[in-house]
């Protein structure tokens, strides 16, 4: 069996958590500079965390010097935010999923997420999922869901010694933009609508694979042992 890499998307995939990223970093703007609802007066869609805080720090008339600052003080709301969030939660399946894939000698995990590494780590810590997460591809610079991808790859075959081809690599995640950038890459996509994509949606966009949850984790994990490149 040739190596997999898994790469899982964040929101809406390996947990729940709500808009507490959006909420976290209104406040952290709110707390610095006294603007109130930053994200929204940027008028952001979906976008790479830099992205997002680049066009919050034009719109505002921020100092590009206070970046760091900025990412910090996100990464202390988001996670106070969190503890008292009583609807965070991992999703179906998952765990299980993970752990399978962590036991297994050819099929390696990473994360794919448009979110800030500092952020990223700390969604996944409020839920002890971050200690299944040894590389990724984050949000933290410039581009497209896609460069983070390549940048996750890179990493994972440094860290792992191994090396995957594009096709043995799968990205997991709840939206069509997940979807396109495997495609864009000759990776595979695995859609699961346990987020803001419906399924109906998401099966518009034509994913290899497409679960309702990852509650049949067994059935996934025989999808990456017998299929071929």
């Amino acid at each position: 069996m040739e190596n997999k890499l898994i790469l899982w998307d964040i929101d809406g995939t390996l947990m729940y958590c709500g808009s507490n990223g959006t909420l976290a970093l209104n406040h952290t703007i709110r707390e610095l500079y006294g603007i109130e609802d930053a994200f929204e007066k940027a008028g952001i869609g979906q976008a790479m965390d830099a992205v997002i805080l680049d066009r919050i720090i034009k719109s505002s008339r921020i100092s590009n010097a206070d970046y760091n600052e900025i990412q910090k003080v996100y990464a202390r709301k988001l996670s106070e935010i969190l503890v008292v969030n009583p609807d965070k939660r991992v999703l179906p399946g998952v765990v299980k999923l993970l752990e399978q894939i962590e036991e297994h000698t050819h099929l390696y995990n990473g994360i794919l997420t448009s979110n800030f590494k500092l952020g990223a780590q700390t969604k996944l810590k409020a839920v002890d999922l971050l200690d299944y997460f040894a590389v990724g591809g984050y949000g933290d610079d410039f581009g497209e869901k896609w460069d983070a991808a390549l940048l996750g790859l890179n990493e994972a075959e440094a860290h792992y010694g191994v090396t995957f081809k594009p096709e043995n690599v799968y990205i997991i995640g709840d939206s069509q933009y997940d979807i396109s950038c495997a495609r864009r890459l000759g990776m595979k996509s695995i859609g699961v609508a346990t987020g803001w994509t419906d399924f109906e949606t998401l099966a518009e966009s034509q994913p290899d694979y497409l679960f309702h949850d990852l509650s049949d984790y067994d059935k996934i994990i025989k999808l990456f042992e017998e299929s071929h490149s």
